[in-house]
């Protein structure tokens, strides 16, 4: 039997977790082996030991690369020999620092990240101070994005409840559908602002578009992009989440005018220059990354009737970019469906365990088949690519999205980097036994 089939007579393709038969799919839901418990049962206990050490070591790293490439810059700009320099030298010294600082404030992010899941350390407090520092560099407000984040944790994949990247689903692009879709119509048509979103999403997403503005816990833009404080005032019966929003967009502005009084002297160009074209590549970087964390042409969400945490869990990709960016920002690329799966547990660092840990398991199973791992190299291209074709169009969970046309149409598209998890996890035990003798 090929090394990406289960023992089950029902046939599966050998990427993305289609099979041919949607009863025999919806079966799967509820296998014992996606037990969140048995599945924790399988990874080393200590993938789920919070070090504040080395938390603070990766923090501090990122934090001195990019304002070690900052202080490079400025000398270089203002060294007394800089304008003998050919003027490609100029340009090419200012995109060397525009793209090194712009991934490092990614890279900040995602400890900041860990902050808000409570993975950083055992210490609330602490998370939340330096979540606070992390986040209000980027001018981020650590509050309200933990709480949208987390929102997005809880509901992954689920068409309706969950946050950030939105499930545009058919009947959502339908004229009918009311105002609350006008944005999907929207980006459904206008094939340009898809392509150039990566660069302008988390921006948008940020100010409101679609969940609620993160600085402003108001309506500001529209009724129907609000549902975060009107969830969060439901669910809580106070405004204690508003609140925090205060308490963070505060910090931010703070953080914002001693920057441009202290640091840049109202100098727009320098701001520009030194701050805001780093902040676009790290915006650039989120959005990427993220949109490839959860999208290709396979891609199912559920609604009530078949979401399930562990299974949506397997609906998330880990993409390997390669070039030792995967290890630079802590394998939140190549580690995501562990991720997901204990996101309030596992920090960063241990991802790269825990996710070995988890693919074994899955194999041992059966259950190989499920999960979604992608040679993602051409990462740069693929995620404008991937706006382009679908952007944030997606297929529920239906009997109408496993005909054998569709299945066959949707694996054409990946296969050519998707990549055989049974079969990569039984070369590594093989390995593993030949070392051994």
């Amino acid at each position: 039997m090929p090394p990406h089939q289960s023992s089950s007579s029902t046939l599966r393709s050998t990427v993305g977790g289609i099979c041919v038969d949607y009863e025999a799919k919806k079966k799967e839901l509820d296998n014992p082996a996606l037990n969140l418990s048995k599945i924790k049962a399988a990874i080393p206990k200590e993938a789920f030991v919070k070090s504040l050490s080395w938390s603070m070591f990766y923090m501090i790293v990122d934090f001195a690369v990019w304002i070690g490439a900052t202080y490079f810059i400025w000398q270089f700009n203002h060294s007394p020999d800089y304008a003998t320099y050919p003027k490609w030298v100029q340009y090419a010294a200012t995109a060397a620092f525009w793209n090194i600082a712009g991934f490092f404030m990614w890279c900040i992010f995602v400890v900041g990240h860990d902050c808000g899941h409570g993975t950083f350390s055992e210490f609330e407090i602490l998370n939340d101070i330096l979540g606070h520092i992390c986040h209000t560099s980027l001018m981020v407000p650590f509050y309200p994005w933990a709480l949208s984040h987390r929102r997005h944790h809880m509901y992954h994949n689920h068409a309706d409840k969950d946050y950030s990247h939105p499930w545009y689903t058919p009947d959502k692009l339908d004229p009918a559908a009311g105002p609350e879709f006008a944005l999907a119509r929207a980006m459904e048509n206008i094939t340009f602002v898809r392509f150039l979103f990566p660069f302008i999403g988390w921006a948008i997403y940020l100010f409101g578009l679609p969940d609620g503005s993160h600085f402003i816990p108001l309506p500001i833009l529209g009724p129907y992009n609000n549902r975060m404080w009107k969830e969060s005032f439901a669910t809580n019966g106070d405004y204690s989440d508003h609140i925090n929003c205060v308490i963070s967009s505060s910090v931010v502005f703070g953080f914002a005018y001693a920057m441009l009084e202290y640091g840049f002297h109202w100098d727009w160009s320098l701001f520009a220059y030194y701050y805001l074209a780093p902040a676009i590549v790290y915006g650039w970087w989120l959005v990427t990354v993220t949109y490839l964390q959860h999208h290709d042409h396979s891609t199912m969400v559920f609604d009530n009737e078949d979401w399930n945490f562990v299974y949506s869990a397997f609906e998330t990709i880990d993409r390997k970019f390669g070039l030792g960016i995967d290890s630079l920002c802590h394998h939140i690329t190549d580690g995501h469906i562990v991720h997901h799966l204990f996101f309030k547990s596992i920090p960063h660092y241990n991802l790269p365990m825990a996710t070995e840990a988890v693919y074994a398991y899955m194999a041992k199973c059966n259950l190989g088949h499920l999960v979604k791992t992608d040679n993602t190299s051409d990462f740069m291209i693929r995620v404008h690519k991937y706006f382009v074709q679908f952007g944030f169009l997606a297929r529920r969970f239906s009997p109408e999205n496993y005909t054998a046309d569709a299945i066959k149409e949707r694996l054409a598209r990946d296969s050519s980097s998707r990549l055989n998890l049974v079969a990569e996890v039984a070369e590594k035990e093989k390995r593993s036994k030949s070392k051994k003798r």
